[in-house]
């Protein structure tokens, strides 16, 4: 599967008129993260930057195969990534303030370091296609019971769901009554656009961003969870971190985060993923 995805996203480049940019950086980022990460963590190593995933010092991050990719080049991590690491870590989820159970897909490798490092989580990765992952699965048919969770993390992982409503709602299914489920997507305006009938790679390149993604979430998306039972909260990046913190650790400005929690009626019950459509 992974080669068909790596000869798919060939055959796009050289649609696309980009190729050799698109070589180079393809090159030049392979060539890098080959080399042993306490030489790569050696030759970036400065004062201008942290990673916060790694915490690495460095004297910049490195621009590689999208030009708003700011790539940590000891960890590989990116802006959402470095993000999230903080935002788990704040008081709004302290994932290390009590063992908790954790379904993490498709696992970040910088990301999946940590959390398997972190003694209070009992950690599990998955992905449909990912070697890596701990577990394979369809993220619309999860293989759990009902409550299994009380941590769920996805990362821009739906705008790759055709049918992202089972997802959400199979979210809601396994997460336990008090737990969060933290979700990241790429959001673009006030309403999500999406059209089955755009099935060619680089038509989806241009109207959804990339060449495998189904769709482009809005503002909207809160709604669409809200559906599947869960009460939403949005964070922005300048709610997880100071100022000065976001050129410091190559954030970007405003990129959002989906706090969800399932829904509580004023007696404590929690309404069924059917019963919230």
């Amino acid at each position: 599967m992974k080669n068909t995805q790596l000869l798919i996203r060939v055959k796009s480049a050289i649609r696309s008129g980009n190729l050799l940019e698109r070589l180079i950086d393809f090159i030049a980022g392979n060539i890098l993260f080959a080399l042993p990460e306490h030489f790569r963590r050696l030759i970036f190593k400065g004062n201008s930057h942290y990673c916060p995933i790694c915490a690495s010092r460095l004297r910049i991050f490195i621009n590689l195969y999208r030009p708003y990719h700011l790539w940590c080049p000891v960890c590989r991590s990116l802006q959402r990534h470095r993000l999230i690491w903080v935002f788990l870590n704040s008081k709004t989820v302290q994932i290390s303030e009590s063992p908790r159970r954790m379904l993490h897909f498709a696992p970040e490798p910088g990301l999946s370091h940590r959390f398997q490092s972190t003694p209070s989580l009992q950690y599990i990765s998955a992905d449909l296609n990912d070697p890596a992952a701990a577990i394979k699965l369809d993220i619309c048919e999860l293989p759990f019971p009902a409550e299994s969770f009380d941590l769920i993390y996805c990362s821009h992982v739906l705008e790759h769901v055709i049918h992202d409503a089972v997802a959400m709602q199979e979210f809601y299914r396994v997460l336990k009554s008090t737990g969060k489920a933290v979700i990241q997507v790429p959001i673009n305006g006030e309403v999500t656009y999406e059209d089955p009938n755009i099935v060619d790679e680089l038509d989806r390149e241009k109207y959804f961003g990339q060449i495998d993604h189904v769709r482009v979430y809005g503002k909207d998306i809160t709604q669409r969870l809200s559906k599947a039972g869960f009460q939403v909260k949005v964070f922005v990046t300048e709610d997880v971190v100071q100022p000065e913190e976001i050129g410091y650790m190559g954030l970007n400005v405003g990129e959002t985060i989906l706090l969800c929690e399932k829904f509580k009626h004023d007696g404590g019950d929690y309404p069924s993923a059917n019963q919230s459509k």
